[in-house]
Parts: structure tokens; sequence; C-alpha cells
């Protein structure tokens, strides 16, 4: 076994990843980068129509503050106060290294960066690069790391993170170029991208996995791992397609005829709904009387077993205006989109919408899209502290496997938090211990000798009867047909205790990395199913999955509380409340400098 040292360990080289280790390095830290392909993770192959980063209002006039920001994190609900304020205080900072750093966000002629509203916000802190704004945050994060001289390993798949028995990290274990690595590390920060195991509809690009298990196996908790992003996605290309792609007003078919207007009042509800499901992607339980009934009607089609598709080569029966409302009417005047077929309409609002799907092999103008409700992005994650520490000492995690979020949040601010939850990591890291000698091999053999033993031995076991792959994609299905955006409670107790049955039976796949994958998947699953049985036991809102069943009336609002999740138990806390912010200058300088602000 290969034997690596470091002070800090960085899994993962997204935009979380990257950060993290950057800004450890700039201060000196002995950080090693590890990742299973530097090429792949949500970060470098997501994006969207307009991709969002969500920051402080730095533009035009108006009551902009922190606290304003941190009030429109809190407004979501299930978000504790210290996270809303961090990602608000510390957003101005990671956006101005991003822009510095050279990604091309927009400004005007006197140095603005002008915004745009974003769903679940009411101001216009939102901005965008493009549809690849994340890929160009990695590669300017990419370089700057590069520049610094960051050690960094790939081609190795995180398999464990290692404990003293203690409930302290002391390194991680991982399998890749012919055998096992073990790290030598006081810290890791765990920054693998959302759970994109847990279904099999996904928004998540095929390079994506992540890697939340290992850090549930080492008995690190989770928080709000009920709260998911479901949303209408193409399946031939894992695309949302929100903004453009439905303001265009497409056909949505079954392969031959349009199957919607069941769902709604009459023609003119149908269309209105289309054209908002652009600003309001994301299926949304309160919105079922409104643009989530296109999500609705899509998801009970596949349900029945047939397809649907978004059709921009012909135009919507009756024609797309008839009826239309004021709102998108204007809207597609002011973008001169008042042609007679969808895919006009769209090369109008958009022309680089119809090139994505082109340098794919789609020509819209000749092929439907078939599309689904799929899982894009999990707002809850592992336990955090206001550091982004998990509850396991010494380990940390950023971006999307961290649970900074809850039943809502501002489109765009996913992106936000990979930079302010590293930011926050590495400082914490920096100022207790980051600057400090790594562990020699005998001290870290000695304390990790008995997790290295056990996690060897399981992952050294091989089956070639493909078993593990079938209970895979069987446990996907099962999740995207009872616990997605549409949830029954009773297939969900039924499923979580087969998740248990697999789990109990520690099935081997064919390889090392395959072991690992349904191992980390059906951990990630027992926890969410626990946190949605539990959440669901509120009923006060369902937030982004919809449980079909009674409200009792004094029932507590689910908005007003954090749902923690340790094995497969799930308790309701109350939220930490907004920090106060500010303070006067000279008595936090003192503070500053004494290191008092870092916790």
């Amino acid at each position: 076994m290969r034997i690596l040292h470091c002070n800090t360990l960085v899994i993962g080289a997204g935009a979380a990843g990257l950060n993290a280790a950057d800004e450890l390095k700039k201060a000196g830290v002995d950080v090693l980068l590890i990742a299973d392909d530097f090429a792949a993770g949500t970060s470098r192959n997501a994006g969207s129509d307009k991709q969002t980063y969500y920051k402080l209002s730095l533009c035009g006039a108006g009551a902009e503050s922190v606290e304003a920001m941190a009030q429109s994190f809190y407004a979501g609900g299930s978000t504790h106060g210290d996270h809303a304020y961090a990602m608000a205080a510390l957003s101005a900072r990671s956006f101005m290294k991003l822009a510095l750093l050279g990604v091309p966000f927009p400004c005007n002629e006197w140095g603005e960066f002008v915004g745009y509203q974003t769903d679940h916000d009411t101001t216009q802190r939102a901005t965008s690069a493009g549809p690849l704004t994340s890929k160009m945050m990695v590669e300017r994060l990419s370089e700057s790391v590069e520049a610094r001289g960051v050690r960094r390993e790939d081609g190795l798949k995180l398999l464990s993170i290692l404990t003293d028995g203690k409930n302290r990290v002391c390194g991680a274990l991982f399998h890749g170029k012919g055998g096992f690595t073990a790290v030598n590390a006081r810290f890791v920060i765990l920054c693998t991208g959302g759970a994109a195991t847990a279904y099999q509809r996904v928004v998540f690009p095929v390079q994506q996995q992540g890697a939340s298990g290992a850090a549930i196996h080492a008995g690190a908790a989770c928080s709000n791992l009920c709260y998911w992003q479901y949303g209408l996605a193409s399946l031939k290309v894992r695309w949302n397609v929100s903004g453009s792609y439905q303001q265009a007003i497409p056909r949505y078919t079954d392969g031959k005829n349009e199957f919607l207007q069941p769902f709604f009042r009459d023609r003119s509800d149908m269309l209105d709904s289309v054209f908002l499901k652009g600003y309001q992607w994301p299926f949304d339980a309160g919105k079922l009387g409104g643009s989530s009934r296109v999500d609705m009607a899509v998801a009970a089609l596949n349900a029945r077993g047939g397809h649907a598709y978004m059709d921009f080569t012909r135009e919507v029966d009756g024609g797309a205006f008839e009826g239309l409302g004021d709102e998108a009417r204007a809207y597609l005047e002011n973008c001169g989109a008042t042609q007679h077929t969808p895919i006009e309409r769209l090369a109008a609002i958009n022309q680089k919408a119809i090139d994505f799907y082109a340098s794919h092999g789609l020509d819209l103008h000749r092929e439907p899209l078939e599309v689904a409700v799929c899982a894009q992005h999990s707002n809850g994650g592992l336990l955090i502290d206001e550091w982004w520490r998990t509850s396991v000492q010494g380990l940390y995690a950023a971006g999307e496997c961290a649970g900074a979020f809850g039943m809502y949040r501002p489109g765009g601010s996913a992106l936000n938090e990979t930079q302010v939850g590293s930011l926050r990591a590495a400082l914490h890291i920096i100022h207790h211990g980051g600057l400090e000698k790594t562990e020699s091999e005998e001290a870290f053999l000695n304390a990790a000798q008995g997790d290295l033993a056990r996690e060897t031995a399981y992952f050294s076991r091989t089956a070639s009867d493909a078993r593990a792959a079938r209970v895979l994609s069987q446990v996907r299905a099962d999740m995207d047909a009872y616990a997605g955006a549409m949830r029954d409670l009773d297939k969900m107790r039924a499923m979580a205790v087969r998740v248990q049955a697999y789990l109990d039976e520690g099935i081997a796949g064919s390889t090392p990395e395959e072991t690992a994958e349904l191992r980390d998947t059906l951990l990630v699953q027992r926890a969410a199913l626990s946190a949605m049985l539990c959440q669901a036991q509120f009923a006060g809102e369902a937030g982004h999955g919809f449980v079909q069943r009674g409200v009792a009336k004094d029932a507590p609002e689910a908005r007003s509380f954090a749902f923690e999740t340790r094995g497969a138990e799930t308790r309701a806390v109350a939220l930490r409340p907004l920090p106060q912010g500010g303070g006067w200058f000279e008595t936090v300088w003192r503070r500053y400098l004494s290191d008092e602000v870092y916790g």
C-alpha cells in the first residue's frame, strides 16, 4: 500500500475543492489535492441556459446589505442563520476573486457588475458568465492552483474517510493506479459534490458521482437530505431545459399528441405556465396551482410508461400567442421573438441554447427533446457548523456535499457556496493547526490501523455475478418512483427496509470502485429516506418534494426546522438564528489581529 502525507487533504477538484486548495496553499499549508478524475465533476461539466452566480448586489442604488442577503437565504426555510450570514458576508470577496482571476462576468461602462432576478429572490443579485459559468470558474481556479504549485494526485477513487477511533479524522483510503493508497492528513476537506448516484434520472453529468457515503460511514451526520431540487431536463444529453427553452413555448408531446392541457384550466393558463417554467425551473410543491403542473404532467405520463418530448419544430396547437398572458407576450415582443414556431422564437431569444444541443449532435430544428423530471441538486448534505466542519473532528465539507441550504435557496447560490464554504473551511484550518507538521507515518498507522484493516478487507472482496450493478439500478429507479418530486410515504418506508438489508449484506462489486459506489449510494439513500419521512410528519410544507397527505391544523411548519440524520435516525432541530453582524471597528480589529474571529 502506498502512503502519502500532508497537513490537509482536499478531495475533489471542482469549484469548491480547487478554491480550498488555492486558499490553503496561499497561506503556506501543506495541502494535497486528490480527485478520481480532474476532468470530471459537476463544476466542469454542467450548466444551463444562463448558469447563474448569486452574490451581493454590486451595482445601482438600493438598500442592499449583508443582512438583507442573509435574510434571503434564511427566508428559504430550514437554513441555519450562521450559514446564511456567512454565505452573504463572503459573497463579494469570493465573487471578486473569480472576477480578478478572469471569469468574464459582465460589467457596464462604470465597472458595475450588473445583475438580474433569479428564482426564490426578489432582488437583482444574480449574474452569469454564460451557460458554462461554473466551467469557467474551475478553469481559472485550476490555473491559480497550478501556478501556486499545489500537489495533486489524479485517478484515485475515494473509498473511506479514516478516523482514529475517537471521532477524529486521520486521513483517507483510495483505490486506483493498481492498488490502495492511504493518505495521512491532519485535516480533510470533502468537496466531492452532490450524491449523483442516489437517483436514476438525474441532471448531474455522467462523470459526477459524489462520495458523501464515505463521510457517513465514518460517522458524519447529515442535514436536510429531504430537500432536493428536481426539474425538467433532457435525457439524451443531461441538461436543464430552463430559461429560454421554456420561454420559447415549445410543444409538449407524447411523441404524437400534446398532453399538457388536462392539467390546466384553459389554453391561456397552460401557455403562461410553460413560459413561467423558464423562471421557475425547479419543481415546487408550492406552485402546484401554477408552473409546477408542467412537471406533474410529465411525471404522470412517465408513470404510465409514456415518453415526454419538448418539440421546437412545430407550433403549439392553436398557436402560442392565442390567449398568451401579458407578461409572456411582452417578454417575447421585447426579445423580438414573435415568430410562429418555437425554434424561431428560441433562436431570437438565445441562439446559444440551440448551439449547445447541436454541439452534442442534437438538431432542435429537426429532433424533439425527450425530457423527464430529474434530480438536479441536493440542498442538504453533510451536517456542518458555521465553519463548515462536519460532526467528525478535522473533517470539513464544502460545495454541494455540505448541507448549507434548506427547503429553498435563491437560484445560483450553490456556486456562491462552493467559494464561501471552501474559504470558511480553509480559513479555520489555517488558524487551527494548518501550519503544523504532518503526523509521522508511524503515528498515522497506529491511529488508523483499525479502519485500514477493516476497509482494505472490505474493498478487497470482488464478485463476478453483476449483482451490485443490478441492485444499484433498482434502488435508483425506486428513488425516482417513490422519493423524488412526488413522494409516497408507504413505499418510502418499504424502500428504507430494503436499503438497510442491502447495507447489512455488504454486497461486493466487481471492483473496489463498484463496491464503493454501491455502499455510498445506499448510505445516502438511507439517510435521505429517513429525512424525507421525518420531514413529512411535519407536513407544514413539502418544498421540492410533494407528499400527498392531509396536514394537521396544529402541525409545526417544516421550514422552521432543520432535519438532522445520524445513521438511519432523523430528528427535527430548531434553526440557529441569524447572528448579529457588524461591530465597532477597533474591537473587531483587535479580535482580528488575535485570531479570535476564526473561532
